[in-house]
């Protein structure tokens, strides 16, 4: 089954504060207020973005929208720092061949197992891809990942898969904090305005589960049906599927941005650039296709 999806060769996502998104000339276009007498105004290549998440102090007309969706642009709105995302596009008019496929492997408990495996697998393999350029201990990462892969491989159900996947993710923490000389916890939800790591680490996923929400979205498959994380949990799918790339590309920006004492804002630049330069959209496409269709 050949199935081309065109957002998947598209690179834009937009995070927008304190603006507001209208529809001028046939093109969606946002405006800041400088001040009482100035007004900037700044062009969204719609074609070739996948995703806008409006934070605090946004606004969107109707007419902007219409275009957005027929142009098949997600758009969600979030809190301050993009963070927690409160409502995104929805739309039934969406493929149903990768649902059918997804379900059928679903259903069935050892085949969701392997699915579960799929993507840990595309994970590893992404981590090591990533950070080549990061000037990390390449012998020492490649080791954790190929461990990481015989973990998952020889797992019998989903929570050693998950056990393998908590030790690999506090690898990967110590490798940065060894890479950037600091002591680090990781402590999600941690709630210490002191504490950047955490708190970049926290903001910084959330552009990931922007672009995994992107990816089902657009594939059609439904956001709760889970394969890693808890199957009750809403839209669990979206923390499985951002997994994939969030330790390649939001990881290291987070925490180097921390340790620089950078804004938030500047952190999530990184991030971006991260997304940009590694292809972490077209890389989530293509490993979630081919799980879904082998």
């Amino acid at each position: 089954m050949d199935i081309d999806v065109l957002p998947s060769k598209r690179s834009g996502l937009y995070f927008l504060e304190h603006c507001k998104v209208s529809q001028s000339d046939e093109r969606v276009t946002y405006s800041m207020q400088r001040n009482q007498n100035l007004t900037q105004f700044y062009s969204i290549p719609v074609q070739n973005t996948s995703c806008i998440l409006l934070g605090s102090g946004t606004s969107i007309s109707q007419a902007a929208a219409r275009m957005l969706g027929d142009a098949g642009v997600m758009v969600g709105f979030t809190g301050g720092d993009g963070t927690p995302l409160f409502m995104a596009s929805q739309s039934e008019y969406r493929p149903n061949e990768f649902f059918y496929a997804f379900l059928a492997k679903w259903q069935d408990d050892q085949s969701r197992l392997e699915l579960s495996k799929q993507f840990q697998y595309a994970r590893a393999n992404f981590v090591k891809t990533a950070w080549e350029k990061f000037g990390y201990d390449n012998d020492e990462l490649i080791f954790y990942c190929n461990d990481f892969a015989n973990r998952v491989e020889a797992a019998t159900d989903n929570k050693r898969v998950m056990a393998a996947e908590a030790n690999f993710a506090k690898k990967l923490y110590a490798l940065n904090a060894k890479h950037l000389g600091i002591k680090f916890k990781r402590e999600p939800g941690k709630k210490d305005r002191s504490d950047d790591f955490n708190s970049f680490l926290d903001n910084g996923n959330y552009l990931a589960y922007g672009l995994a929400s992107v990816v089902l979205w657009t594939y059609g498959i439904p956001y709760q049906m889970a394969v890693n994380h808890g199957f009750t949990r809403r839209g669990a799918l979206v923390f499985d599927v951002a997994d994939i790339i969030k330790d390649a590309v939001i990881m290291p920006s987070a925490m180097k941005s921390a340790s620089e004492g950078l804004f938030q804002s500047d952190m999530r630049k990184s991030c971006v650039k991260n997304i940009k330069d590694t292809r972490a959209l077209d890389y989530l496409f293509t490993e979630i296709k081919s799980i879904v269709l082998s």
